[in-house]
């Protein structure tokens, strides 16, 4: 999808983000989800590839941070200190949500049909996770951070 569709159909389908930024091919949104207790505000950022560029999934994934209220960790948690994140620099963190390998996500694909119902998953199972120290997001951590976009 072109950044001008995946644009459209974010402001159709959740209209609740906002576009913040557009340079070229990439945009950045933000906006609020509560999928159950607390309300977080979320950043998305996405380029969208060249028709013909030869990039991997975890290169053109898009990345998605919580902004507020920060995520705590669980230090000595099985799950880990923070379970399925990306650790960028400076500390910057993005979730995972998908395995790129497993064909989960393309470049083909709606963003506001995949990522951000994938968020709201990622963030209902941090909630159950911060609650009982049971991480119940489907899906397989992959160790290695995406590029910056």
């Amino acid at each position: 999808m072109s950044i001008e569709a995946q644009i459209a159909d974010m402001a159709a389908v959740w209209p609740q983000f906002n576009l913040v930024e557009r340079q070229d091919r990439a945009a950045m949104w933000r906006g609020a989800l509560r999928p159950l207790f607390q309300t977080f505000q979320i950043q998305i950022v996405y380029r969208a590839p060249l028709i013909g560029e030869r990039m991997e999934t975890q290169e053109v994934q898009p990345r998605v941070s919580v902004l507020s209220p920060p995520l705590r960790e669980r230090p000595g948690d099985p799950e880990g200190r923070l379970p399925h994140v990306y650790y960028g620099p400076a500390n910057e963190i993005t979730l995972c949500m998908l395995d790129p390998h497993a064909g989960d996500w393309s470049a083909a694909d709606s963003l506001a049909h995949t990522t951000v119902p994938w968020t709201i998953e990622w963030l209902a199972a941090y909630e159950g996770w911060r609650a009982t120290g049971e991480w119940t997001a489907s899906g397989r951590h992959v160790e290695q951070s995406p590029p910056n976009v």
